[in-house]
């Protein structure tokens, strides 16, 4: 009988059952990433298990504790019950990480039992997704901009059918689980088009601007402005899905590139005066992308400053952004 260089003992007394074990591979593989070089049940494999399952838990541990506060707080102050899938999975990666976080190389075997009887009270999918989502769900409800979006839908919502339109797209989001909805991409998505419509005029209870469209049936400019920019935003946020949390960095190395190419323009404005902005770049990231994008906006929004009458607005922004970072 030997040992492993952490004392983990080789002798059947001192392994995990088998069943215990393909049940914790199973769900380590699904929901944290982790990937072993052999299956088979070993003092070799459950060291290099307990090491991977450690070093995953111990980076995310922080942001399941925070998403679950921050989520807590966005549905109070959105009247959302807090039975809900989406705050059910993101408690559940919490209690998970937390269970295996404060344990130690040496106790290999109680994290895989601990692994194995975990209680998920969605799914280990929806779980994985969480988990795999939880910076960039931070980020977005953390954002000010989709903050105060909100906040206006929320103080307009008795009086204006729209913005309760949005309002309610938005709680169907937050409720439902990463696995049905992507809170980073959606919310941000109606966040814009709700801000599109807020900047278009004061709403009626109908949904309709109360004082119509100008005499000249041409939307004011900001509102134009909106409505080109949110959907490249989205699009930025949109470049990358949600891989399992050690995904980041197994492929941190990646030279693979995906092309973003979106190109948009106003609706309902003569082309008297061309006011046409063009980006293109290789993005290292997404923080990246939306620099360049804050940058062309504030070309836009100069040149529609110093333009006469009806505008044609046309907004280029060609993208090629790395799976490097977020």
């Amino acid at each position: 009988m030997g040992k492993s260089r952490t004392g983990i003992d080789s002798s059947a007394g001192s392994l995990p059952e088998t069943t215990t074990w393909a049940r914790a591979v199973v769900l380590g593989t699904g929901i944290l990433g982790v990937s072993l070089t052999e299956r088979a049940l070993s003092a070799k494999a459950l060291e290099e298990f307990a090491r991977k399952v450690l070093e995953v838990v111990r980076a995310i541990t922080p942001a399941t504790r925070k998403l679950v506060e921050v989520l807590e707080a966005r549905m109070s102050e959105l009247g959302i019950d807090h039975d809900c899938d989406r705050l059910r999975t993101a408690r559940s990666a919490r209690l998970l990480c937390e269970a295996l976080a404060g344990r130690s190389l040496r106790e290999a075997r109680e994290i895989v039992e601990a692994l194995a009887s975990a209680r998920l009270e969605t799914s280990s999918s929806a779980v994985q997704a969480s988990l795999g989502a939880a910076d960039d769900s931070l980020e977005t409800l953390d954002d000010p901009l989709v903050l105060g979006v909100l906040k206006q839908l929320a103080g307009r919502e008795k009086n204006d059918l729209s913005a309760s339109k949005y309002l309610r797209e938005a709680r169907a989001i937050l409720r439902q689980d990463e696995m049905r909805r992507s809170l980073s991409v959606e919310l941000r998505m109606v966040a814009g088009a709700a801000q599109a419509y807020l900047l278009s005029g004061m709403p009626s209870a109908d949904g309709a601007p109360l004082h119509g469209l100008p005499e000249d049936g041409v939307l004011p400019k900001s509102a134009v402005l909106a409505s080109v920019v949110a959907p490249a935003a989205v699009r930025i946020e949109a470049s990358r899905g949600t891989p399992p949390p050690s995904a980041t960095r197994s492929r941190a190395e990646s030279t693979k590139r995906k092309s973003l190419t979106q190109t948009l323009a106003s609706e309902g404005v003569l082309p008297f005066t061309r006011v046409s902005v063009e980006r293109r770049g290789s993005m290292p990231d997404r923080k990246s992308a939306r620099a360049l994008l804050a940058e062309a906006v504030r070309e836009v929004e100069q040149k529609l400053e110093a333009s006469k009458g009806p505008a044609l607005l046309s907004l280029v922004i060609t993208l090629d952004i790395s799976d490097k970072g977020a």
